[in-house]
């Protein structure tokens, strides 16, 4: 799928070596085309906030730096953000799990969600 010769993540689901960009293209809806004229409602899977978008995707607009940080500056703001959503008790028990995260999110998000758990319990 991706020309870009940068492999992040292979793909158990299609098998298909992707970069970052893809891999968050096709599993999440970051970046994806417009659906159609109307907005499509989800649950971000990160905060279980309910919010619109132009195409169908798993994550809301705060959350997205999570998956996405590719800066030393946008880390930090991903790991504040994994720490708001500790400290406010709205991420999800299975997100504590290292190897439930480098399955379903790749090893990048993980690197920020374990940072921002093991920064939070101290």
């Amino acid at each position: 799928m991706c020309k870009k010769g940068e492999e992040y993540h292979t793909c158990s689901e299609c098998m298909k070596l992707l970069c970052i960009n893809c891999f968050n293209t096709v599993h999440f809806g970051i970046g994806a085309p417009r659906a159609g004229k109307s907005m499509v409602y989800g649950k971000c899977m990160f905060c279980d906030v309910i919010y619109a978008a132009n195409a169908k995707r798993s994550v809301c607009d705060k959350c997205e730096i999570i998956l996405t940080w590719k800066s030393s500056m946008n880390y930090l703001g991903a790991v504040n953000r994994v720490s708001e959503l500790v400290r406010n008790g709205k991420l999800d028990a299975k997100l504590r799990n290292e190897n439930y995260c480098k399955t379903n999110f790749g090893v990048h998000a993980t690197q920020v969600i374990m940072d921002a758990i093991d920064s939070s319990a101290k």
